[in-house]
């Protein structure tokens, strides 16, 4: 070890570690980086010989894989001798070249990173003779295979070349460990399904899953006669265990799920190799298999059975890895120990069936228009584009070559039956059959408490298991960073690197520690625990932390079932229907409302107490469904969550900080309930919200501000929430002024000027405080914070801007610039700002002239020409609600025929596709709303009632009467929140401000 200067450490930690400014941990870090290991001293030729001249024939390709094979041989030339003496294996058996293959792409991830950073080097310093990029290449290979070459590589990079001959080593001997667990209990692998008496094998490949404890991994056996079976490196009771459970739920629900053979050897052992295969009893029979199992796993409180832990068989769906059972939570992290909401409601959810692996989630959306992955048993599906970035090999075989972080594909197959790929069944009657199944199981077990205990601490009792500390694809990245040329020479960069896992320590740095020292040695780490202990410990049977757990995974199941009821069922298969929300067809989101009443109809009234009956249906269940924490800090919600501002996602998630779709929206709906009904519970529950925002926002930057996003989805958001809300409520809190004054936080400017995510939504909320402003301090803090959005909607304009007004590639009211410009006309107006009128009247032009000719309509976006949408967010509605407020300030600016023109095709397209706000028939309703105020009779007749008819047809009992994801969302734009909200604004305008222009 050699120490480090504290200058050297500090610069490690800014550089690998940014996220740390300051605070306990980075102190404790730097301590820790003090010392490191020492630099590798140089390697002796006959353990790292110089290759062969280079021959091009060997490298066809271009990626040095020529270059990578004779390392590989050299480091395991002993092996094939050693391999060829077991003879359980056949005369033409291929498992040393396998071996050899497979070590190949070790090596090449490990090494090619180094090497394309000398080519880079030579070819920079022009060390490269050649005439082309193909010539110059090759002259880098000549040189690398060269004894010169060979020389200097290892003397620059010992580290690299020593951790892969060590990776390479590890595999061998764990090859032949293998090999050895075959040979001595070859009879007794006679039991596994498939496996025929004396039958010899041809191959075994290894590395069929993540390294462990010394490079130890799951490997695949295969028989001459085609026949496989799985090694597994660890115990093996909890696969008995599990699969002893199934069948007991098969002999008493008279199910019949499929199980796995299994032959445990001590501490490893052999598994049946299960056939994937479309299930024969189709797929009806499927999804209540599913939910049959869903039920089991969520008794045993199993995590991690995503697609890749379940194989589908001709029998039906069957769990191959069990390794995850009986999860205890760490001190701190047990639904008990939540010091928030946002704790107990994210603890709700790791511990609930959404949590198992079984149901639909999709990990993080691609560009746009393409899926997500989700990594869901039966939501999976090959194609999907990939959420983490891997190394990609660009121009092979030229000097320009390099390796890129590039998203792929995935490309795991499977036959596990995905909701998407079930055509003959649908989606509903899927969620349907696993909730039902589900139900059963549970309902079993909740009346037959006592013995579902016994069984399960039978079969698991006396079981180990894995605990999942990380995501193993944190740990793929980190391993990845470390290959990088800078970490293979600097020990102080790599030790830094590998320090990140400590982010996630939650104050236990003993976890973190033990992670560090595995990743060093090139395992994935491992830790495990014994169902009846708290106890945690590393692969390698060592005491990480002798109380680690709130209680032992045992203990954590029992009490899971003793308090299994109808309420606890409810919430499970509640959860099941979340999951399948981002599953739900758009096209059943129509709602075919016609805005015009029929000719000859009378106008629909609807009284006061029919509204409030549905608003204060929905309030309830907001009540009902509020989550409330120890702290100060605000309630939460538990539904879908919609990555704002255009996700895709609708996971079942915690609400969050926006408006768009969180707590605040949530909280304004309370608001007004509380106000037109005089009920304290909805005021309660309102203030849960609000109370701790206003703490939140007189204490100065901090949690909220770490968004990228201002206007209607940032902080921002939350200011206006909290003025509307306390204006509503009558009183109390922050002033106006001081909310003013948290707008003018210093902190990152933003980065976009649009409505919805940028500065133009915060200046439509200035004035908005503007308005509401009671006094001078009011007034001179609110002017203040206009006068700086206004300044930075501006500066993006001067900066971004195009001479005929174009600012951002939308011309709509959410993302495009009908919705910059009017709020920067409205500021203009009241505070007398000539620029500011100049440039938002041109932007209003601009938007007025984009109409294409050949269809009198506007585009989405200005380089569009037929790509038309119609709501709030993009096209006729926001463009219509945009030139109305423009119109106030710029008379004549949008010609008669045009605003005629707009409102004919909101009228005609701009209802009926779904009930919200952001893209649906609220939106639409905003703009007739507006029109009737600014232009009576823009709309002609037969709109006069258009709100109680949408109420009467829509939005009336809708998340009784729909089933699609508008009804399971909580939220304001997008859902139950909106359509409470637009109850208020038919009850008394005056009172309930337009939400959708932050008025």
């Amino acid at each position: 070890m050699v120490r480090v200067d504290s200058e050297s450490v500090s610069r490690a930690l800014d550089s690998y570690l940014p996220e740390l400014t300051s605070g306990e941990m980075r102190d404790y870090l730097s301590r820790r980086l003090e010392e490191v290991d020492s630099v590798a001293e140089g390697l002796s030729e006959a353990e790292f010989p110089a290759p062969a001249s280079y021959d091009p024939e060997l490298d066809t390709d271009g990626r040095l894989v020529d270059y990578f094979r004779h390392f590989v041989l050299a480091w395991t030339r002993d092996l094939e001798r050693e391999v060829s003496g077991f003879t359980c294996l056949s005369e033409d058996n291929t498992v040393f070249q396998d071996h050899v293959a497979a070590q190949v792409q070790v090596v090449a991830e490990l090494l090619v990173r180094t090497l394309l950073q000398e080519l880079y080097l030579r070819r920079s310093r022009d060390q490269l003779q050649g005439e082309s990029p193909e010539g110059r290449y090759r002259s880098f290979r000549e040189w690398t295979n060269s004894a010169e070459g060979h020389r200097e590589l290892l003397s620059r990079y010992p580290r690299a070349f020593q951790t892969a001959c060590a990776s390479v080593r590890t595999a061998g001997s764990g090859l032949l460990h293998i090999l050895s667990q075959v040979e001595l209990n070859r009879e007794r692998l006679d039991s596994l399904a498939g496996v025929t008496e004396g039958v010899l094998i041809a191959t075994v490949a290894a590395g069929r899953g993540d390294m462990h404890n010394g490079g130890r991994s799951v490997a695949e056996i295969v028989f001459e006669d085609g026949a496989r079976i799985l090694y597994k490196p660890r115990p093996l009771d909890s696969e008995v265990g599990f699969n002893a459970l199934v069948r007991w739920f098969n002999e008493r629900l008279g199910t019949s799920l499929s199980t796995v053979e299994v032959l445990t050897c001590r501490d490893e052992g052999f598994v049946e190799y299960v056939r994937a295969g479309e299930p024969r009893s189709g797929e009806r029979e499927y999804f209540a298999q599913i939910g049959q199992l869903l039920g089991i796993l969520y008794l045993v409180k199993a995590i991690d059975i995503h697609f890749e832990n379940v194989v589908t068989c001709a029998e039906g769906p069957v769990v191959v890895d069990t390794e995850t059972l009986l999860t205890p939570a760490l001190h701190g992290l047990a639904s008990g120990d939540a010091r928030s909401a946002r704790e107990k409601a994210n603890a709700a959810l790791r511990e609930s069936v959404f949590g198992i692996g079984v149901l639909p989630f999709a990990m993080r959306a691609g560009e746009s228009g393409e899926a997500a992955l989700d990594v869901g048993v039966i939501g999976y599906d090959p194609g999907q584009q990939t959420p983490y970035k891997h190394l990609q090999l660009r121009n092979p075989g030229r000097d320009d070559m390099f390796v890129e972080l590039a998203q792929g594909t995935s490309a795991n197959a499977t036959t596990n039956l995905s909701i998407s790929r079930a055509t003959g069944m649908p989606v509903r009657e899927q969620r349907d059959t696993i909730k039902r199944e589900l139900r059963r199981v549970l309902g079993y077990t909740a009346s037959h408490k006592e013995e579902v205990r016994a069984a399960i601490e039978e079969f698991l009792g006396d079981a180990s298991f894995r605990f999942l500390h990380h995501a193993t694809s944190f740990y793929s990245q980190l391993r990845r960073m470390v290959t990088h040329p800078d970490a293979m020479v600097d020990p102080l960069a790599r030790k830094a690197l590998l320090s990140r896992v400590f982010l996630g320590a939650r104050g236990r740095y003993e976890i973190a520690e033990d992670e560090a020292r595995q990743l060093a040695e090139g395992d994935v780490p491992y830790f495990c625990y014994s169902a009846r202990s708290r106890a945690l410990l590393a692969g390698d049977g060592r005491v990480v932390l002798e109380d680690a757990f709130h209680e032992s995974g045992l203990d954590a199941a029992l009490n899971r079932i003793s308090e299994l009821g109808d309420e606890a069922i409810d919430r499970q298969s509640t959860l099941v229907d979340l999951s399948f929300v981002p599953k739900l067809l758009v096209s059943d989101d129509v709602t075919g409302f016609a805005p015009r009443r029929s000719s000859g109809s009378a106008p629909v009234r609807v009284d006061r107490s029919r509204l409030l009956e549905e608003a204060t249906r929905v309030g309830d269940a907001f009540v009902d469904g509020m989550v409330d924490g120890p702290d100060d800090g605000p309630a939460v919600w538990i539904g879908p969550q919609v990555a704002a501002p255009e996700g895709e996602e609708w996971n079942p998630g915690v609400s969050g900080y926006d408006l768009y779709n969180g707590m605040p929206g949530i909280a304004l709906a309370l608001a007004g309930l509380a106000r037109e009904t005089g009920e304290e519970r909805f005021r309660r529950a309102a203030l849960r919200v609000i109370e701790p925002f206003e703490r939140l926002l007189s204490e100065g930057p901090g949690d909220l501000t770490g968004t990228a996003y201002r206007g209607m989805c940032g902080m921002d958001g939350i200011v206006y929430t909290t003025a509307t809300a306390r204006r509503i409520l009558g009183g109390g809190g922050l002033s106006v002024g001081e909310l003013a004054r948290a707008l003018l936080w210093d902190i990152e400017p933003p980065k976009l000027s649009d409505f919805i995510t940028g500065s133009a939504g915060t200046l439509a909320i200035c004035l908005s405080l503007h308005r509401n402003a009671v006094g001078e301090d009011d007034r001179k803090f609110t002017e203040e914070a206009a006068k700086v959005y206004a300044a930075r909607v501006m500066s993006d304009a001067a900066e971004h801007g195009t001479a005929d007004g174009r600012l951002t590639e939308y011309i709509g009211y959410a993302h495009g610039d009908i919705g910059i410009a009017a709020p920067l006309l409205e500021y203009a107006s009241v505070f007398g700002d000539r620029d500011a009128a100049e440039r938002g009247t041109r932007m209003a032009a601009a938007v007025r002239d984009a109409q294409r000719d050949h269809t009198r309509d506007w585009p989405r976006m200005w380089e569009e020409v037929d790509d038309f949408s119609y709501a709030w967010c993009h096209g006729a509605p926001g463009i219509l609600l945009g030139a109305l407020e423009v119109t106030r300030h710029v008379p004549g600016i949008f010609p008669e025929q045009t605003l005629s023109r707009l409102a004919e095709l909101t009228v005609t397209r701009g209802f009926g596709t779904n009930p919200t706000y952001c893209h649906g028939d609220l939106g639409s309703l905003e703009t007739v709303l507006l029109a009737e105020q600014v232009s009576p009779g823009l709309f002609g007749d037969g709109v006069d009632d258009l709100y109680p008819r949408l109420f009467t047809d829509v939005i009336e009992r809708y998340s009784e009467r729909a089933d699609t994801k508008y009804a399971y969302n909580h939220g304001f734009m997008l859902g139950q929140a909106g359509m409470v909200w637009s109850v208020l604004r038919h009850l008394d305008p005056g009172t309930y401000p337009s939400v959708v222009r932050l008025e």
